[in-house]
């Protein structure tokens, strides 16, 4: 009887623990982005530069802009354009994968545009952030003082 004792235990224990991992009914879903719920939020990242007609960066004061605007498929994602930087970022949060169309703009506080808008369509094919390689470039004169 005491050989078969020893047997016992250890089977006892790992039937034990194996039901626990079958019935635990715990699931781990993980969608494209790594999220938990399989949902695909992207966010497109649309950079831009702002420059002289020579190429020389420009700040936000000196052109005189206040605002960076990005309009993707209808729907506004306005941005400060800081004093100092002659260069930024707006990331615009997607609703999932697809085309989409873009046009950003540059503005003073009237909301009047400092330069011609930029306009692109991005085929987004990924959960992640897409950042295009090449920027917004608006050309501006320098505003007067």
């Amino acid at each position: 009887m005491q050989r078969n004792r020893r047997f016992v235990t250890p089977a006892l224990l790992v039937g034990t623990v194996g039901l626990m991992l079958a019935g635990s009914g715990c699931v781990i879903e993980t969608g494209p982005d790594g999220g938990g719920t399989g949902d695909c939020y992207p966010n497109l990242i649309i950079d831009y530069t702002i420059q002289d007609a020579t190429g020389v960066p420009v700040t936000c004061a000196a052109a005189g802009a206040s605002t960076v605007e990005a309009n993707v498929d209808g729907v506004t994602f306005p941005a400060s354009c800081p004093p100092d930087a002659s260069a930024g970022s707006i990331v615009v949060p997607l609703q999932g994968v697809g085309l989409y169309n873009a046009t950003v703009n540059l503005f003073d506080k009237q909301r009047n545009a400092l330069a011609p808008a930029q306009s692109s369509s991005f085929n987004i094919t990924n959960c992640g952030d897409t950042e295009p390689e090449t920027p917004a470039v608006f050309v501006v004169s320098a505003a007067a003082p």
